[in-house]
């Protein structure tokens, strides 16, 4: 990667194709899919404010959602949320245990010792959610992945962190300094420096 969610360019669009099921056929639907897997509360008429160019065929739907916008509305309406792999969540069976998608992030149960646990899993990284319970909502758990309170500071990263960077927060970090191998950033995002680094080191 060279140098070069508020996504860079289309303007901070996401592109999302989406594979039809029986309850994905319609607007409405597909309004209510991407409100129940980016948070638990109605922001339907802020999703509507920020999708583009929709396309319905036979078999799938695509649009652009302009993520930037999205999550500062959001985020101004202290609606806790999550935007990362809309493409992920937003299939039939994301927010079920035990799935083994290739490109989007597992929710998995683990045992250690006499207890199991529910484990974020993203190709061979696994990150403990929570406790399993039958009553476990797996969709909080996304919502809740990270805190978001706005901060400011100095980030070191490796190069070839900066895309994956700039994909997860949507922004392009000003760079202080390269020394070491390391990129020094002025950084300033929703989720701090331990967030991030959980980020690009994970997915």
């Amino acid at each position: 990667m060279f140098f070069a969610f508020y996504l860079k360019n289309l303007s901070a669009y996401q592109e999302i194709t989406i594979q039809k099921d029986s309850n994905l056929q319609n607007y409405q639907e597909l309004l209510l899919r991407i409100n129940n897997s980016i948070t638990g509360e109605d922001i339907i008429p802020s999703i509507e404010k920020n999708i583009y160019n929709i396309n319905f065929s036979n078999t799938q739907i695509s649009l652009n959602i302009d993520i930037d916008n999205l999550s500062k509305d959001l985020y101004a309406k202290n609606i806790n949320h999550n935007l990362f792999f809309l493409n992920c969540s937003l299939l039939e069976n994301f927010f079920k245990l035990n799935n083994k998608f290739e490109n989007c992030p597992n929710f998995n149960i683990q045992s250690f010792e006499k207890d199991s646990y529910i484990y974020l899993n993203f190709n061979e990284n696994y990150f403990r959610l929570d406790k399993f319970s039958k009553n476990i909502n797996l969709r909080s758990l996304w919502f809740n992945l990270l805190d978001k309170n706005k901060s400011s500071y100095q980030l070191s990263i490796d190069p070839s962190n900066y895309k994956k960077l700039e994909y997860f927060t949507g922004l392009e970090p000003k760079i202080l300094s390269y020394e070491q191998n390391k990129l020094l950033l002025d950084f300033e995002s929703i989720y701090d420096n331990k967030q991030i680094n959980f980020l690009v080191n994970f997915f």
